[in-house]
């Protein structure tokens, strides 16, 4: 497979926390190369077992293999006798059994909540929705090749790369930058765009809606 395959793989794994050696990425790979119609869906899948063998943060040929071979035999043991795959189409899962999963901007990992989750939110949930709401839109453009920061300035100058910065960088300079954050009306006839960091007015009166 591809240089990007192999960084697409390497990321998502560094994203559930784990770091693969060489002879576990060939592994990956190799599990990948049988499901090239469906190669994200079979990654998750791969990621979802590793996660519950609790392996150590560097996996190895032999840990990831482990698993790839289980999944491999029960992925033919249903093309053998496919109609056991339609008894497990529906499955109805209670909303408080399946985990909560939140991102560390710091770390830049998703690590699970293991919090109680109650019924009905308190005074601070609905800031906390959008909160997170937010942190995973932006770790998700972060990601992307356009918006991603380069190991050199000089490569996002010959790429036309936009590195994504915040609302606090733009006051008391000049200068064009990408910012992400949220358009909000804090006082009457107002607008601000405002992320985590900080809040500036911005002039809406030439604005154009598509």
């Amino acid at each position: 497979m591809g240089a990007a395959v192999k960084k697409k793989v390497q990321r998502r794994f560094k994203i559930r926390g784990y770091n693969l050696n060489v002879d576990a990425l060939e592994e990956v790979l190799s599990f990948l190369s049988h499901f090239e119609d469906a190669e994200d869906e079979a990654l998750d899948l791969l990621l979802d077992e590793i996660k519950k063998e609790s392996l150590k943060s560097i996996l190895d040929k032999d840990s990831v293999h482990r698993v790839v071979s289980l999944l491999l035999e029960a992925d033919a043991a249903v093309e053998v006798n496919p109609s056991t795959s339609n008894r497990s189409a529906l499955r109805i899962i209670d909303a408080f059994v399946i985990p909560k999963f939140c991102y560390d901007p710091i770390k830049k990992i998703f690590y699970e909540y293991v919090g109680k989750l109650p019924i009905h939110g308190d005074a601070s949930a609905k800031a906390a929705l959008y909160r997170n709401r937010y942190q995973l839109l932006l770790q998700r453009i972060s990601r992307h090749q356009h918006f991603s920061k380069p190991a050199f300035d000089i490569e996002m100058m010959e790429s036309g790369g936009c590195e994504i910065s915040p609302v606090q960088s733009l006051i008391g300079r000049m200068g064009r930058k990408w910012i992400m954050g949220v358009i909000s009306q804090l006082e009457d006839g107002h607008f601000y765009l405002e992320d985590l960091t900080a809040s500036v007015e911005v002039n809406l009166s030439n604005a154009i809606s598509l």
